[in-house]
């Protein structure tokens, strides 16, 4: 990958940069009176196309896919190589599937769950599926659906879907992101399966689930070796934070543990996570030659509709603003 190749698509980029909301339209999204107030003041932003045409506040998320959609489409004009760009879609691709394989063996319709964001062609996926035909299909998503497939004709446990596809998607992101050698994606990918392994066994311990369950769970490639991430299925979470005391993502992780212990949410945990992504991404401002500015674009860009999905829920909730800013994330910006 030639960091040279990248200049145009980072000047163009920092000019999205300006574009982002600012700490000070979140804060008065926040305290906005309604959701009406919210979309008033998207309005003034580049949301305002996907703003138009919403006539029912519970059609809030149309204006974040419609965004997201954006997004996904401008940065695939601006990166020169767009494994910059998947690695972030990846994981739609890897919710299609789900969907997919659910819709087919679960015999539902859940069309309205499909995500018209990827890095390939789901419809030539879908198509080669539902005729059982994969000859056709990326390697890594043929194993999956392999895989899932055949699980779920022993086990007819629709929660294995989403377990197995989870673990095909985490290898294959880990694959790409080795495959760009740029540190701060290989760090990316990493990092999050330790938080997500972290998380993992917290959920698995008050679900009463035994170790040979949390084995299959339990994400490989992770900075944290697998093996000390399975001692902490008995571990209290005072035990957990000593662990965890001395690795990459400590900073926000103590505190992501400390504010679980407090609260009992995971949610809490998963914020901590987020904005720990954030951070690692805050350099990319300062990178003027490489992919490292495009790809943190689109991770702040996704940081920032969760967190106008958080307000819009919020405010259709009617929670106080106190509330909502206790869920709401660091900015990119």
């Amino acid at each position: 990958m030639d960091r040279m190749d990248f200049i145009q698509g980072v000047t163009r980029t920092r000019v999205l940069e300006n574009r982002l909301l600012s700490k000070g339209k979140i804060d008065r999204m926040i305290e906005a009176k309604d959701i009406e107030e919210v979309f008033k003041t998207l309005n003034e932003t580049e949301y305002s196309n996907a703003v138009t045409g919403i006539t029912r506040d519970e059609d809030y998320e149309n204006i974040l896919s419609h965004e997201l959609k954006r997004v996904y489409e401008l940065m695939r004009e601006v990166s020169k190589d767009q494994i910059v760009v998947d690695l972030m879609a990846l994981k739609y691709d890897y919710h299609n599937l789900k969907v997919l394989v659910k819709e087919e063996k679960l015999n539902k319709d859940l069309s309205d769950l499909y995500i018209p964001i990827g890095s390939t062609d789901f419809q030539k996926i879908k198509g080669g599926f539902l005729e059982g035909n994969l000859k056709d299909v990326q390697l890594e998503f043929k194993e999956a659906i392999e895989a899932v497939t055949k699980d779920f004709e022993v086990t007819k446990d629709p929660q294995r879907i989403d377990l197995i596809f989870d673990k095909f998607y985490y290898e294959h992101l880990y694959k790409m992101a080795k495959d760009t050698d740029i540190e701060l994606f290989i760090n990316y990918v990493k990092d999050m399966i330790d938080f997500i392994n972290i998380k993992s066994s917290i959920r698995l311990k008050k679900q009463g689930k035994d170790m040979g369950f949390f084995e299959d769970v339990i994400l490989p490639n992770g900075n944290i070796d697998k093996n000390i991430i399975l001692f902490t299925l008995n571990d209290s979470i005072e035990n957990m934070i000593n662990r965890f005391k001395n690795y990459r993502i400590s900073s926000r992780l103590i505190k992501g543990l400390e504010s679980y212990k407090a609260t009992n949410r995971l949610s809490d945990l998963e914020k901590y996570m987020d904005n720990y992504l954030i951070e690692i991404n805050q350099p990319s401002k300062y990178v003027n030659f490489g992919p490292e500015p495009i790809f943190s674009y689109i991770v702040a860009k996704e940081a920032e509709i969760k967190t106008l999905r958080i307000i819009m829920v919020s405010k259709l909730n009617k929670l106080s603003p106190d509330a909502t800013k206790e869920r709401v994330r660091d900015l990119y910006v």
